[in-house]
């Protein structure tokens, strides 16, 4: 598959990997800056050999930039992994120990870990070879004959450049997994707390309002309302159009209440076609108002689904709490009167038994 690359547009990233896009993305803008800074550096210190080779992790710091922004992460951490390891060998291997090249091994150890795509057991080996390539040159580094090829005051100037350079990884790598894990935890609550068809809330989540309801109800003595709807015929929906429109007549209704509603208003997908809606702070009469206004609003809005056009009509069971009851009594409540609606001939809202 062809894949086009653009600095602008990036390809399509998935949600399974965007942690590691966007870290490794602001990655490359260090890594390759970096690079270039260090080629004309080792150039003016006298070693062309790792100047040239530093023109060369310049291009792969690029190519890995444009191939994790074309969605290809693991060949991405390939280049910057391998290029990061033989950069650090080398440049310890010529300028010694203290110029700090060693730093740049610490971070890649991490970097192994962030991608969840390799296998434990290749991360551990990887990790094993790294560390082992980190003790030799250790050792290489400070025998007794071992002589840097720059002054002394050049090494000592790289060690603090190095240590500032290995801080950013590590900052850019903390800051956003720190991101992530955010946006992972509030995924984590918004999938645990709402119904993911409609985006409204589960009865879990509508458990937890009416809970913070009562609560307010005992200290404030205002009533709420309770109503239980639902969908008039949905069963026809799929029969005649299939499970897909009736998803989408699902998704439409959703929007519409949520959109009809007062803002402090709370609607719950209660299960299948059946809704839940709270009205706190609400007397009966001025409930029952908004919730005909809210039935008009649905029978009068016309769908459009492929090359079908129809309406849909919704009953709805009206019950206020006062605290006479508990809470589950009064859903029972709202759920006699609905199907009570239903026998009167649907599409209406009850307040009330009807005999």
């Amino acid at each position: 598959m062809l894949v086009t690359l653009s600095i602008f547009n990036p390809a399509k990233i998935s949600r399974d990997n965007y942690r590691l896009y966007v870290a490794l993305d602001y990655l490359c803008y260090l890594g390759f800056g970096a690079h270039a800074l260090f080629v004309p550096l080792f150039f003016w210190i006298g070693i062309p050999e790792l100047a040239i080779f530093n023109i060369f992790s310049v291009l792969l710091w690029v190519l890995a930039y444009f191939l994790n922004r074309a969605a290809h992460h693991r060949e991405a951490i390939i280049i910057t992994i391998v290029e990061s390891v033989v950069h650090a060998a080398l440049a310890t291997y010529f300028l010694g120990w203290e110029s700090g090249f060693h730093y740049y091994f610490l971070p890649v150890i991490l970097f192994l870990f962030i991608n969840h795509r390799q296998n434990i057991f290749i991360i551990i080996f990887e990790a094993i070879l790294i560390f082992s390539a980190y003790v030799g040159l250790l050792i290489y580094t400070h025998q007794v004959d071992y002589v840097s090829l720059a002054p002394t005051t050049v090494v000592n100037s790289l060690q603090y450049i190095n240590i500032a350079v290995n801080f950013s990884a590590f900052g850019i790598l903390g800051y956003f997994f720190r991101i992530a894990s955010t946006q992972a935890e509030q995924q984590m609550e918004l999938l645990a707390t709402t119904d993911t068809l409609t985006g409204l809330f589960n009865r879990r989540k509508m458990h937890e309002s009416i809970d913070q309801e009562v609560v307010r109800y005992q200290r404030d003595k205002k009533s709420f309302l309770l109503v239980i709807t639902d969908i008039d015929h949905f069963k026809k929906f799929n029969d005649n159009y299939g499970h897909d429109c009736g998803d989408y007549v699902l998704q439409q209704v959703s929007t519409l209440m949520k959109e009809s509603l007062r803002q402090q208003d709370v609607v719950a997908r209660w299960g299948g076609e059946e809704f839940l809606i709270m009205l706190p702070e609400t007397e009966l009469e001025g409930g029952v108002q908004a919730i005909e206004k809210l039935r008009e609003t649905l029978a009068n809005t016309v769908y459009q689904y492929e090359d079908n056009t129809f309406s849909v009509t919704m009953t709805f069971g009206v019950t206020a709490y006062d605290g006479s009851c508990d809470v589950e009594a009064c859903i029972k409540h709202a759920d006699e009167v609905l199907y009570a609606g239903k026998r009167g001939g649907r599409n209406r809202v009850v307040s009330t038994l009807i005999s």
